[in-house]
């Protein structure tokens, strides 16, 4: 796969690591690394591997993951929704210490020349998806300051709402589509490891992320502006399975994705919620019928125990602690609870540490089937025609499409034929109007997008779906150091203590104090700014 291309380089780029974490040093150092003596495609290749690499472990899966219902921790770190600042303030440190000053250093090197219009407009846009992971993670941040300077570069940045944020990344975008209009003749050569320059996929996916920012801010002020934007980048955006925007893992690499937190952490337990989704026997989401999917991404776990079937999740923050070490196995979770797909080679997270090439394990950014989805929303929010239940029903099957197409890149060949597509449509709730369709496209593309779980808790909270009330998720026992209190549902990561103690004049005024807490809404969410989520309060949006 790409990645294997960029390995022979990552040693001579330990130099460039360290000097991007003091960029101010950098631009002033003489001996420094500078835009002459690097080249972009390198530092590329570093920025895009690096942003989705680092530390995955700490700073998603024993978080976003965990918030999202698609995993459950079961070694009693994280549990019961208890903040670990050590670990949630990692994303970003790395972030503006070094993904910032990789996408300024590329841009300086690429310069005005428009035969780099494919290069800079793709590095810009994977720009925007790392800014993505701040904002809708943290809230306010730094971003911008009044003379147009970007964080990044050297100079003190005031926080930015994400009012003012958000419509700047989606200007960005736009004129991203644009540059790729006319991409040039230059590329990122093996170095780009998101569609190996592939100008119109780039393209494809800017246009996504769009519809994606859009939609986000459906429930503001902010949304009359914006849904023009959704409207004109749904003709230009991802419409097939092999869009699919990833980057493909490679376990040659130390790291902590889901072969290192599977076979080393042993910490990839299944959620119970999701597994009960898969398995059709969810309470408030009952379909009486396996999903094709559940083979691909999950397998049995090593026996069934009481009450447990093999196929069965862990529960979030509701198993008694003195127990754990009975179920856990040596490797990848529990012993009887269902496991993730890592050893098959049908297996979407299969992983190879002698051949890696032959892996099929891969962070999953973007797809096909996410524009059904929020195609499928949108109309039943009016922003665009069509027939919204068709959307659905294409969301899903591309979803099933896009299982297969991961593991028949590499190794894998087993796929999901129209008939179990159909079965399986055929056997899901009414789909209904107003309120009711909406809850069941946000089911389904809760989901689709699997494991995918920054954008799964954000649409969570956006929109109050997978809901607790009904039943399809399981409201945990909350711990006594939680940051929220029981009953609330978790919203954001707290900004970083280093934040607090040498930054705070610049920090939203709630936080100037050092009030540290996860229960408070983003701008975007339901319900408005600054107020709370309970679990029993059923979803209201149309």
């Amino acid at each position: 796969m790409k990645i294997r291309n960029i390995l022979p380089v990552f040693a001579s780029l330990a130099l460039l690591a360290s000097c991007t974490g003091k960029f101010d040093e950098m631009n002033t150092d003489t001996t420094a690394l500078t835009a002459g003596s690097v080249q972009a495609h390198m530092v590329f290749g570093r920025c895009v591997y690096h942003g989705m690499s680092n530390d995955h472990q700490r700073n998603f899966n024993l978080n976003d993951d965990m918030y999202a219902h698609y995993f459950s921790e079961g070694l009693g770190w994280t549990d019961y929704w208890r903040y670990n600042e050590g670990w949630g303030n990692i994303y970003w440190r790395d972030f503006y210490t070094e993904r910032l000053p990789e996408y300024h250093l590329i841009n300086e090197i690429l310069g005005d020349d428009a035969d780099y219009n494919g290069m800079k407009a793709a590095n810009d846009i994977w720009n925007v998806i790392l800014w993505l992971r701040i904002v809708d993670r943290y809230g306010d941040a730094p971003y911008k300051d009044s003379e147009g300077n970007y964080a990044g570069q050297g100079v003190t940045m005031p926080y930015n709402s994400i009012k003012d944020i958000y419509p700047d990344l989606v200007a960005r975008l736009q004129s991203d589509v644009a540059l790729l209009d006319n991409p040039g003749t230059k590329s990122f050569g093996n170095y780009d490891l998101v569609y190996s320059n592939d100008w119109a996929k780039w393209k494809k996916l800017a246009n996504t992320l769009i519809m994606r920012l859009a939609m986000r801010m459906c429930n503001t002020a902010e949304a009359a502006s914006l849904k023009s934007a959704f409207a004109s980048a749904v003709s230009g955006a991802m419409d097939a399975a092999d869009d699919y925007a990833t980057v493909h893992c490679d376990s040659y690499i130390w790291g902590d994705y889901y072969d290192r937190t599977f076979y080393d952490w042993g910490n990839t337990f299944t959620s119970a919620d999701f597994m009960s989704v898969m398995n059709g026997t969810n309470a408030g989401y009952m379909t009486g019928v396996v999903d094709p999917r559940r083979g691909f991404w999950f397998t049995e776990g090593e026996g069934a125990t009481a009450g447990n079937s093999g196929w069965d999740g862990f529960p979030n923050g509701n198993y008694p602690i003195d127990t754990r070490e009975d179920i856990k196995g040596a490797h990848g979770g529990s012993r009887s609870f269902a496991l993730l797909n890592c050893y098959d080679k049908d297996g979407f997270f299969y992983f190879n540490f002698h051949n890696t090439r032959k892996e099929n394990l891969a962070w999953c950014l973007a797809s096909y089937s996410e524009t059904c989805f929020l195609k499928a929303e949108a109309v039943l929010r009016g922003w665009i025609s069509g027939d919204a239940e068709t959307f659905y029903k294409e969301g899903i099957k591309a979803s099933m499409d896009e299982v297969a197409y991961i593991i028949t890149t590499s190794s894998g060949t087993k796929t999901i034929s129209t008939a179990e597509k159909n079965a399986y449509i055929a056997a899901l709730p009414s789909f209904g109007t107003g309120e009711q369709a909406l809850r069941n496209v946000m089911i389904q593309k809760w989901i689709a997008i699997f494991p995918n779980s920054c954008e799964a808790w954000c649409d969570q909270r956006r929109t109050g779906y997978p809901d607790y009330t009904s039943g399809v998720l399981t409201y945990p026992t909350i711990h006594p150091s939680s940051l929220v209190t029981a009953g609330n549902i978790v919203q954001r990561i707290p900004y970083p203590d280093n934040e607090y103690n040498t930054n705070s004049t610049m920090m939203p005024a709630k936080y100037q104090s050092g009030t540290r807490e996860q229960q408070t809404n983003l701008y975007w969410a339901l319900g408005g700014e600054g107020n709370t989520q309970s679990k029993n309060t059923a979803p209201n949006n149309l």
